[in-house]
């Protein structure tokens, strides 16, 4: 791809300077009229700034390309086919060769570099995105920056794990929440056990595993009482199975777990032996919006073990940017069940789509 910036006195100069240098395929990105000084700045003439790209695969189709991949690639390993090489060094190339290569992309292209930035996305992620949006802008002939924020959703909406991962109600009859430490579970747990009596009026109860702290055993505790539900607490797979049974007429039974230190197997082990994770269980991998995304990659690995039905990102509201929970989902394919942006119960929590995530992200 060779992209580059001519000044002429009209567009006709400009076209046959393009068409010298770039040939007769180029495609113009952008143009605009500026003021050009001469003598020393005492003078003023009208002109015409205008950028042009020249890519063979414009020149041979003009039309997004289906064979095209998507920055999902961007995920996939080895990274050796040719069609994914090409898409995630497109924009690479031009960087490197271009030291004002910002100021050679349109207005509504450098505002979706920016949310990109903004938003944490990994370079090599951004390299991908920014390079489906030069060519399907080009394409299109439309560079308006809603119509390029619009495909700036689209394309980090297909590297997502698609819809029916997502938005998955709570349907089972019991529902499991676990993860590391700190994660916020006991108050996620409360707001989705409110939510089912307050909202849909189901019968509720709750079971606690977590027997390593006193207080969170009164923390939920608590919120039994206050939404007139019983609560049974768990030491082993036996009281487990017996509190099952105890509720078995329940429309819904909330289950707590001990949040410890991910990077310590033996307690994922002992989530195993307490809980017999089955069809009828739903599970929730909880993790924080605020985490590392090295950290949350790890924890993901670490309950590669456990049936994971779906993700739950708490503390949205504490953190500037959504880029670490955008990589884990597109990673691991499993989808986001809900958000959570605050301690309010049972406000502060919500579902989402694919959509919904990458406004966020972009906000």
């Amino acid at each position: 791809m060779k992209i580059k910036k001519f000044t002429a006195a009209s567009m006709q100069e400009a076209a046959i300077q393009i068409k010298k240098e770039l040939g007769k395929d180029a495609v113009i990105l952008n143009s605009k009229q500026i003021q050009k000084r001469k003598w020393f700045g005492l003078s003023k003439k009208s002109a015409v700034e205008v950028i042009a790209v020249m890519d063979q695969d414009f020149s041979e189709q003009r039309k997004p390309d289906p064979k095209i991949d998507t920055v999902e690639a961007s995920f996939s390993a080895p990274r050796v086919q040719e069609q994914e090489q090409r898409v995630h060094e497109t924009v690479q190339v031009v960087r490197n060769e271009m030291s004002d290569y910002q100021t050679m992309l349109p207005e509504p292209l450098r505002k979706a570099e920016q949310l990109l930035q903004d938003a944490g996305i990994k370079d090599s992620i951004k390299t991908s995105v920014m390079s489906r949006l030069l060519r399907a802008s080009i394409s299109a002939g439309d560079l308006t920056e809603e119509n390029v924020v619009r495909k700036l959703q689209d394309v980090l909406c297909e590297a997502l794990p698609p819809k029916d991962r997502w938005q998955e109600a709570i349907s089972s009859q019991y529902i499991v929440l676990f993860g590391s430490t700190g994660a916020g579970k006991t108050t996620t747990l409360a707001k989705l056990a409110a939510s089912s009596m307050l909202d849909k009026h189901k019968k509720i109860a709750f079971i606690t595993t977590d027997t390593y702290r006193i207080a969170a055993v009164e923390q939920l505790k608590t919120y039994a009482e206050l939404l007139q539900a019983p609560m049974e607490v768990c030491y082993t797979k036996e009281e487990f199975l017996q509190a099952k049974e105890t509720f078995s007429e329940y429309d819904h039974v909330f289950i707590d777990t001990a949040g410890r230190n991910f990077k310590e197997q033996q307690y994922i082990e002992e989530l195993k032996e307490t809980i017999p994770f089955e069809n009828s269980i739903q599970s929730f991998l909880v993790l924080s919006a605020t985490s590392k995304y090295e950290d949350m990659k790890d924890i993901v690995k670490r309950f590669s073990s456990v049936p994971v039905n779906q993700f739950i990102f708490t503390k949205a509201d504490e953190t500037a940017s959504l880029g670490s929970v955008f990589h884990i989902l597109a990673e691991s394919k499993i989808g986001a069940g809900f958000i959570t942006n605050g301690q309010n119960v049972p406000e502060d929590i919500q579902s989402v789509s694919p959509q919904d995530f990458v406004r966020m992200l972009m906000k």
